[in-house]
């Protein structure tokens, strides 16, 4: 007979019993805590670490641990969540910094009015909009009748338990074909918080909800559809299909009325979804007769670039880093991050910093890395090929006399080498990707350049520009930030069916650019590795 121990988390409050043997993870997930999984429970990103009481109730630390965590750390209380096993009571700590927060706090940004159909009979009621994201969730409740947006909520995309990045996703379903159906549960389980929660911001009921659409990158709305994603993992990385989804609520598994109709969008590549097709919807390039491009930075970066001749689109595996994982000291831009930082060559220390919120520093998101690396080359901390400077004020060497973390001013928090290539790695792929787009298309010069995504409209591009990430071609016209375009698409869609049709044909049309085929990517990547 399986023995079960009491388990409890703190700040949660969260007790239950669990099976002996049972990892850390797996109880987080079993009662609900937020825990970050970043490489998918690998024991590699060190972001789930925990601080047990006792310590003796857990399984001696793993290879991956002793890895990860200091040699005291290790012998002590602190531990991987994904890598320790339950074998008594215990307590479990998350510290704050590593805890994922709720970001249902209504403040997202498409807040605009969408012309419903003119000449139509105007559809009765509300509908709600998804902008389904691998990190985030947000939801828009609208107006089918004036096309306005009520309001709008998001949180974190609990399927994070399973991995930071899709292709971690994917490899899930890969290994336990159960976890497609544990990865829909989990996202139509944050919609139906999300849609809770507009609903009691504006007093209105279930009932009144008609129509649902979505969007989201190719696996996100696979899985969403509960379309097995594995073919997306694997070259050529073909979806198991290009249309849109039209299905309904029950389906899902939503709470909503029976019958109420879904439309997850069209997508155009396995690493092309219906997000970008969103986004290009809600911008329409097509309507004037500039050159533009649309940059949507993400976990992914996804590329859509109108011209007269015709649309090309591709993508670049960006990765994570830019949203502030697989970084040392990575958080999410919530409470605490270092978002800005600045060079300052009046100053002793020339390297300054801004927080969210104006609070102690708890790590660094995405939109920091860019602007520290920016003011590390620009004070000499940082070389071309990505190396310290060991003489250096703030530079941390090793034994060997190689500089291996530069550390902040007046903190613990600090950049490592292999932040450092992180970061190289996801500026090259997108620097890359977007010459390559344009010389597809035989395109030297951008009218019009639009940033986007969870990242893309929140970094300073001239800070991009400096290191390398983005090319002079696309910033020598017009650049905008617009906070969120696919979400918008999601809108446009659900108020105005014709917006479907459009979208449904401009997607076959996209020329799609692989940039794995591109005899020259591999040299041009690795020569865009390095700062200017």
């Amino acid at each position: 007979m399986s023995k079960f121990f009491e388990i409890f988390f703190y700040p949660f409050k969260a007790r239950g019993k669990v099976r002996a043997g049972s990892l850390v993870s797996e109880a987080a997930q079993i009662l609900d805590i937020p825990l970050r999984s970043d490489c998918g429970g690998k024991g590699t990103c060190g972001k789930c670490i925990i601080m047990a009481d006792p310590p003796e109730n857990l399984t001696p630390a793993s290879p991956a641990e002793k890895k990860i965590l200091s040699k005291s750390s290790a012998a002590g209380s602190a531990r991987l969540a994904c890598q320790a096993k339950i074998t008594g009571p215990v307590t479990i700590t998350i510290p704050e910094n590593l805890i994922i927060h709720d970001e249902s706090s209504g403040k997202t940004s498409v807040t605009a009015c969408f012309t419903p159909e003119h000449g139509k009979r105007r559809k009765k009621g509300l509908g709600l909009a998804f902008d389904i994201g691998t990190t985030t969730i947000a939801a828009y409740l609208c107006s089918l009748d004036s096309g306005r947006i009520l309001v709008s909520q998001a949180m974190v995309n609990p399927q994070r338990r399973f991995g930071e990045d899709v292709i971690s996703r994917i490899a899930a379903v890969r290994e336990n074909p159960e976890n497609l159906k544990k990865q829909q549960n989990l996202v139509t389980g944050a919609m139906n918080e999300l849609t809770k929660l507009c609903l009691e911001k504006t007093k209105n009921t279930i009932s009144e909800i008609k129509e649902i659409t979505a969007v989201g990158n190719t696996t996100m709305e696979h899985i969403l559809a509960g379309i097995n994603p594995e073919n997306l993992g694997v070259a050529p990385y073909k979806p198991v299909t290009h249309a849109a989804v039209r299905t309904e609520s029950s389906k899902l598994g939503l709470n909503l009325e029976p019958g109420t109709p879904v439309y997850i969008f069209p997508v155009i590549s396995g690493f092309l979804g219906g997000d970008i097709l969103g986004a290009f919807l809600a911008d329409q390039p097509f309507r004037g007769e500039k050159t533009s491009l649309i940059i949507d930075i993400g976990t992914n970066g996804e590329l859509i670039l109108y011209t007269e001749q015709g649309i090309w689109a591709t993508s670049c595996a960006t990765g994570p880093a830019l949203e502030g994982a697989q970084i040392s000291c990575g958080m999410r831009a919530s409470s605490g991050a270092i978002s800005q930082v600045f060079f300052n060559p009046e100053s002793e220390n020339p390297i300054c910093f801004k927080t969210i919120g104006n609070t102690e520093p708890a790590g660094i998101c995405g939109s920091g890395m860019i602007d520290a690396l920016a003011a590390m080359r620009k004070a000499g901390i940082t070389l071309e090929n990505g190396m310290f400077n060991t003489k250096a004020l703030g530079v941390i060497c090793d034994k060997t006399g190689i500089g291996r973390k530069y550390r902040f001013p007046e903190t613990d928090l600090h950049i490592t080498l292999s932040d450092v290539r992180q970061v190289q790695l996801a500026k090259a792929a997108l620097f890359t990707g977007i010459e390559l787009l344009l010389e597809k298309a035989g395109i030297r010069k951008v009218d019009r350049t639009v940033l986007t995504g969870a990242f893309g409209a929140k970094f300073n591009w001239q800070n991009a520009r400096d290191i390398g990430m983005l090319p002079s071609s696309v910033l020598k016209g017009q650049v905008e930030t617009q906070q969120n375009l696919a979400g918008a698409g999601a809108v446009m869609a659900l108020v105005s069916p014709s917006s479907r049709i459009k979208i449904q044909d401009i997607a076959p049309e996209v020329k799609f650019i692989d940039l794995s085929c591109e005899p020259d990517f591999t040299t041009r990547f690795s020569n865009a590795t390095r700062f200017p």
